[in-house]
Formats: structure tokens, sequence, C-alpha cells
């Protein structure tokens, strides 16, 4: 597997696991941290996708 792949997998699965414990909070109404999960995972996920997207840019 191309690594640009494997990070792109692996920024996937943080966010996944952020939604799931956003939608935990959801449930125990705890909105502070459904607001700190939707702002982390939205960072991390836009980070991933773009260094996947520029990545021969990336360290020239």
């Amino acid at each position: 597997m191309e690594t640009r792949w494997a990070v792109l997998a692996l920024v996937v699965v943080v966010t996944a696991v952020m939604m799931v414990r956003g939608i935990v909070a959801v449930q125990n109404g705890e909105l502070g941290t459904v607001g700190r999960q939707l702002g982390v995972g939205a960072i991390v996920l836009t980070f991933g996708i773009a260094l996947v997207r520029y990545w021969d840019q990336v360290g020239r």
C-alpha cells in the first residue's frame, strides 16, 4: 500500500472514532464534548485530505 493511502486510511479511522465519541456525547447530553469532537475531527479530516492531495509537493 502506498504511504499516502495509508495516511488517508488512518485519518478516516481517527475521524470515525471521533464521530462515534461525538454521538455518545450527544446521547449523554455533553454538548461541550460534542463541539470539541466536531471541531477537532474537522481539522484532522481537512489536514489529512490536504496532505494526501498535495503529497508529492510536501517536503520539496
